[in-house]
């Protein structure tokens, strides 16, 4: 972060939740489009953005891990 301020990379973990896939059947609570919210919220976040960073994200918000 400080070694390369100007590079303006954010880096985030986050989670789609359950979501309804092949994999983890009809039973999951999200569909796939309600999954992807999250991950695509954070690609999309717009250019000189301060954060967040170094977070875990989890339905569009920050979570404490």
């Amino acid at each position: 972060n400080e070694e390369r301020r100007e590079d303006k990379i954010l880096l985030n973990a986050c989670c789609p939740g359950w979501v309804r896939t092949d994999m983890t059947g009809p039973e999951a609570t999200k569909s796939p489009e309600e999954g992807a919210e999250t991950p695509v919220y954070l690609a999309l976040l717009p250019s000189g953005a301060e954060g967040p960073h170094g977070q875990f994200v989890q339905d569009k918000k920050v979570e404490p891990w």
